[in-house]
């Protein structure tokens, strides 16, 4: 794509975005339009919000395991006696 073409896309779009918001805040039928489109924005915010509790979540608590893998591997955390692989007690 060359830069004429660019220029060309990019002033398309933003011709259709400005007669949206024109549209959206500037006629009756515009106002109407976003009066029902508002709850269903707050109802999506509202479930991002609780998506991104949900990663943040996610990530702590793969951040702990693997905090538990890594002293595993430094010796820090002791399997119990009778584990496959634990030498016997009287070794």
């Amino acid at each position: 794509m060359d830069d004429r073409s660019r220029v060309l896309l990019s002033a398309c779009v933003g011709a259709m975005l400005g007669g949206l918001a024109g549209f959206l805040f500037l006629t009756e039928d515009g106002r109407r339009v976003r009066e029902r489109l508002e709850p269903g924005m707050d109802d999506m915010l509202r479930e991002v919000r609780r998506f991104r509790g949900a990663v943040e979540k996610a990530q702590l608590a793969a951040a702990e395991s693997w905090m538990a893998v890594e002293d595993l591997k430094r010796g820090v955390m002791k399997p119990p006696a009778g584990w496959p692989g634990r030498p016997p007690a009287a070794y």
